[in-house]
């Protein structure tokens, strides 16, 4: 289902390693790379491998998980292989009723068949979760229960599974990759667990995933049809679920439920566990930007940094928590050899160059097919402001007459429901690195208002190239002040709702609104302009993906409040504008 994506090589590959050109002093380049500009070495098989299905595990609470293990095996016998080997662990909710539907089936595609790190020294056991497929239980995602599985099964696979070395790397993407995170967080220091790979995961499950500015996502979808992925159990929990955000309950903001299930909250613990922790995951993706927050948590907390504080260009890292941004969607691009040699590095001891890297964030660059190794995906610390003008203008100067568009609460393609505004061209080019904001005063002739932006690459001949996009229902505009990102002038360039409570609007009333983008780093070519993008709803057409980040399915509430005319202000007492990180060659 998913297939390794490589449109400019994989990231740790030769050429992209060494060859990229300079930014401007201002960026943080690539300095030595993670495997010393070598291809990450391709190890060839040295097994075969066998399979023992329907592996009972028995849960402290007399729960029953089923696991089916994949052993190595002489390549001319079959038989299983002699000695010991270190354990991957995943734990796989997905197509769980059957032996092949839990090692091969969509929980395990984004890695490929396990068989691949099998063959190359390695027990895989893939665990079914509780509440789904053949495992007892009731299913929660990622509840408590849950979690205190996963502490139990890293000893099961330690100490009680057959063949192991008493070594475990945890392993996997989306729901696999988001419970490595919070078993993680539940292991003491010094256990099992000697490295993780969490695919397609990141640091939020509320925000960016679920919903977009405090609105439900596609993802959405996932939730109605989890019984169909996951079984019955999972699918009566799913729907519940949906059903409670719908209305308007306490599962559509982001209150206690969703805060235990939050892994960006559990960085110190998992620092505290000290398990070397490979992210990956894409610009497509759910995680895009969680990723690189989770990245940046981590980070922070192993040098006693405030967690949630924003990156510095610069600052110290450790090459013990790395993560990988490509030109993905969710559950593509993982490269199984450089998987394979992340774990045979921690453990295997097998030197790769991941353990002694000085740049351990590796970032896809669009518009150049290269990538950038760094240490902080926020590459600039005074943002420059570009101002919605009038005509449809946008620019670093700020208006010097007063002036508003209005737009309406409708599809985008109506004549009311789109407000465009178009840079210059760049005549030398622009470079655009780390997380972005649109600062917008704006107003609703009701009681509510919900504004979708996206930032487009404009070629001289008009193509547009999606660089960008992010959205906020206002009645949920507060931020949290502690975990806001701001840049050296006190701007608020990574947004961090609370999304507890509705604040309703008082209808004409100019506010304040700080719509978070995803971060990027992106060229333009010279000649290129920019063009920021205002809707308010997102096509239904686009609606209908299985998951996704867009802000599709209003809840009750927003139903009733959000109808009706907003207008955007633009005028010198109430300015609107998108804060670009303009990292150099911009002009």
């Amino acid at each position: 289902m998913v297939a390794a994506l490589r449109p400019a090589r994989s990231p740790l590959g030769r050429g992209l390693l060494t060859g990229l050109p300079v930014l401007a002093a201002l960026l943080v380049l690539l300095v030595p790379s993670v495997t010393a500009g070598a291809v990450p070495a391709r190890i060839p098989a040295a097994y075969g491998s066998t399979t023992v299905p329907d592996v009972g595990v028995p849960m402290s609470d007399g729960t029953t998980l089923v696991s089916d293990v994949m052993y190595p095996a002489d390549r001319l016998t079959g038989e299983r292989a002699g000695g010991t080997f270190p354990v991957l662990l995943s734990q796989n909710p997905y197509a769980c009723d059957t032996t092949a539907g839990n090692l091969r089936g969509p929980g395990q595609a984004a890695l490929g068949d396990p068989a691949y790190f099998v063959e190359r020294g390695y027990i895989y056991a893939s665990v079914c979760v509780r509440g789904t497929g053949r495992s007892g239980g009731a299913f929660e995602l990622f509840g408590p229960r849950e979690r205190r599985d996963g502490v139990e099964l890293v000893a099961w696979a330690a100490g009680r599974l057959a063949g192991s070395d008493g070594t475990v790397g945890l392993t996997g993407c989306s729901y696999l990759g988001i419970n490595q995170l919070l078993t993680a967080s539940l292991l003491p220091r010094g256990s099992a667990v000697k490295a993780m790979l969490p695919a397609c995961a990141g640091a939020e499950t509320y925000r960016e995933s679920m919903n977009s500015g405090g609105m439900p996502t596609q993802t959405r979808n996932y939730f109605t049809h989890l019984g169909t992925r996951m079984g019955p159990r999972a699918g009566a929990y799913g729907r519940a679920l949906a059903a409670n955000a719908q209305r308007g309950g306490d599962k559509a903001y982001a209150g206690a439920w969703a805060a235990s299930r939050t892994p960006g909250d559990l960085a110190a613990a998992i620092v505290r566990a000290d398990i070397p922790t490979l992210l990956w995951s894409g610009n497509l993706d759910l995680y895009a930007q969680g990723s690189q927050e989770m990245y940046t948590y981590l980070q922070n907390a192993y040098f006693h940094r405030p967690v949630h504080t924003s990156p510095a260009p610069g600052q110290r890292t450790t090459p013990r928590y790395q993560a990988v941004v490509g030109p993905w969607a969710h559950g593509e691009g993982v490269d199984r050899a450089v998987a394979l040699d992340w774990f045979d590095t921690w453990l295997k001891g097998r030197p790769t160059g991941f353990a002694t890297t000085t740049t351990p964030l590796h970032l896809y660059r669009q518009g150049t097919r290269t990538w950038l190794h760094t240490t902080a995906f926020q590459q600039v610390r005074t943002y420059t402001p570009y101002y919605l003008g009038p005509d449809g203008t946008l620019g670093p100067t700020p208006p010097r007459a007063g002036g508003a568009d209005r737009i309406s609460y409708t599809e985008p393609s109506a004549a009311d429901g789109r407000l465009t505004y178009t840079t210059e061209p760049f005549r030398r080019g622009a470079v655009l690195a780390g997380p972005l904001s649109a600062s917008l005063s704006a107003g609703s002739s009701g009681t509510n208002l919900t504004l979708i932006a996206q930032l487009d690459d404009i070629a001289p001949g008009g193509t547009a190239t999606k660089i960008t996009s992010g959205s906020l229902v206002a009645s949920l505009r507060a931020l949290d002040p502690d975990r806001s990102w701001r840049d050296a002038k006190g701007v608020v360039v990574r947004p961090y709702g609370t999304f507890t409570a509705d604040r309703y609007l008082r209808p004409g009333q100019v506010y304040e609104l700080t719509i978070g983008l995803s971060p990027r780093v992106a060229r333009l070519a010279p000649g290129h302009a920019l063009r920021l993008t205002l809707t308010t709803r997102t096509p239904e057409a686009d609606c209908s993906a299985p998951v996704g980040v867009d802000p599709c399915f209003p809840t009750d509430p927003q139903l009733r409040t959000l109808p009706g005319t907003y207008t955007v202000h633009r005028s010198p007492a109430a300015l609107s504008a998108v804060n670009l990180p303009l990292a150099g060659g911009a002009g």
